[in-house]
């Protein structure tokens, strides 16, 4: 009896112990983020389709403040507009963390715009974000029910609120922390630079490569290879972001597959790692958020092509 009295004793003082904790480090995190939400488009996550979308809030500063900082989260990738300009963009490997962008100078006083562009090959994820403006006013605007999702591309929607293109309001996940967005670190970041110019390849010339997939046949699902035609685009050894443009945009995300090699004897060889670039309806030019350094690049569509930011 004297043993159970110690074990429950033991449960209770573990259960407040960490009730505490997890109440200390909650507040801790709405101080960072305030009432800000993780959002979605209403979209069957158990799909397994590719989603890309635009999340898009209009937002007034007023004339006297200290700063304009942006804080933004977004799994697995994203893009971030400020007033139609592109000023930050990751694609996230491992923990998500919350980036930091100091954005006085791309700001004004009165109306102001902000685009978050998320892409998740699989059709999962999450966008979070706030807006300080002063040490003591942090969270003026936050990620909540007032943003619109967007499915269709339009680069209006980059500056202003567009009837003519169908929005939504997002899908609510909850505030932080939840799910695998656990307590997520502050980390500032650079803004993106304008890109410098932009090359075509130097040669690109149609090929066969090979790529995992899953059949189901009967009951059993199996693993194989399939031998799939791609386009190998040679711009020699360099180093920078890949743009991808699509001759036919169509009416639904779509998911392209492309890989980076060095050398020519690589590109039949089977490639697991492959970089997923997934398009917005009606979206024909999408730029990846992280540079490559690489020679080829292939291109598993025949209506894709690629040049290369430096």
């Amino acid at each position: 009896m004297k043993r159970l009295t110690l074990v429950l004793a033991f449960i209770l003082f573990f259960t407040a112990a960490f009730s505490t904790l997890n109440r200390i480090y909650s507040n801790k995190f709405l101080a960072t983020t305030g009432q800000a939400r993780w959002l979605w488009p209403h979209h069957r996550m158990s799909d397994d389709h590719p989603v890309a979308f635009f999340a898009a809030r209009d937002f007034m500063l007023p004339e006297k403040r200290y700063y304009t900082r942006v804080k933004v989260a977004a799994d697995p990738e994203y893009t971030l507009y400020i007033n139609g300009r592109e000023v930050a963009a990751r694609l996230i490997k491992g923990d998500p963390t919350l980036d930091l962008y100091d954005i006085s100078s791309l700001v004004k006083t009165g109306r102001n715009r902000i685009v978050v562009a998320v892409r998740a090959p699989r059709g999962v994820g999450g966008v979070l974000a706030s807006i300080d403006i002063a040490p003591e006013i942090a969270n003026w605007v936050v990620t909540d029910s007032t943003w619109k999702i967007y499915r269709w591309w339009g680069p209006e929607i980059l500056v202003r609120d567009v009837p003519e293109i169908y929005s939504e309001r997002p899908r609510i996940l909850g505030p932080p922390p939840i799910g695998r967005w656990n307590y997520l670190t502050l980390v500032p970041r650079p803004l993106v630079p304008p890109p410098a110019a932009t090359a075509p390849p130097r040669e690109s010339f149609p090929t066969i490569g090979r790529l995992p997939a899953i059949r189901t046949r009967g009951a059993t699902t199996i693993a194989v290879i399939d031998r799939t035609r791609a386009t190998a685009y040679d711009f020699g050894f360099t180093r920078g972001r890949l743009r991808f443009i699509a001759d036919r945009p169509i009416g639904k995300s779509r998911k392209v597959q492309v890989r980076f090699t060095y050398l020519s004897s690589e590109l039949d060889t089977l490639e697991f790692n492959l970089r997923p670039i997934v398009f917005a309806p009606g979206e024909s030019v999408i730029t990846t958020p992280e540079s490559h350094n690489f020679r080829y690049v292939m291109v598993f569509a025949r209506d894709v092509r690629v040049e290369v930011e430096r």
